[in-house]
Parts: structure tokens; sequence; C-alpha cells
């Protein structure tokens, strides 16, 4: 016969407030992210680790953005095509839309 033990877990109540309220940013929600912040603080979560939580959804929602302005940046500003055509040799493909075509 076998006993099961239980696996503690983690995710505590505070934790799961935590992950809502990060979460409520990434999706825009102020209205989930109000009331994860009444919660949070409720419970006795400090602003500071609130703040810790927030900047972490932050920095996760960032990234494609954050990746779509280094594209665009290869496109617009450095004069290249972004990558994998001819123009990063110095020459021009003449790929239409690659936007190193040369005028």
């Amino acid at each position: 016969m076998t006993v099961e033990t239980e696996t503690p877990t983690l995710i505590t109540e505070t934790v799961a407030e935590l992950i809502a309220l990060g979460a409520a940013m990434a999706a825009n929600n102020e209205d989930a992210f109000q009331q994860a912040n009444f919660n949070l603080h409720k419970q006795g979560v400090s602003r500071e680790d609130r703040i810790k939580a927030v900047n972490i959804a932050l920095k996760v929602k960032m990234v494609p953005h954050n990746n779509l302005m280094d594209m665009a940046q290869g496109y617009l500003a450095g004069g290249g095509c972004g990558g994998g055509c001819e123009c990063e040799e110095g020459t021009a493909c003449g790929e239409e839309g690659c936007g190193c075509a040369q005028e």
C-alpha cells in the first residue's frame, strides 16, 4: 500500500494575487489591477513588493515591443533591410519592400 503525501505548493493566496497583479498589467486591465492591488494591500503586502511584481510584468510585456522596435530601427534607421538580404554585405539587393533598394 502506498501512502500519498501532499506536495507543498508555493502558490499561496498572496503569490496568486501577485501573479494576478502582473497579469492585469500585461493585459492592460485596470479593473483587475485595482482589485489585485487592493487585495494585496489588505493582505499586508508592501508597496515595494507590489512595485516589484509590476516591474516584472512590464519587463515581460515589453519584450515584443522592444523586438519590433529593433527590427524597425534596422529597416528604417540603420539603412539595411533588417537582415537576410544582400544589402547586409554593402550592396543593394533591389528587392521590393526591402528598404535597401537603390533609388
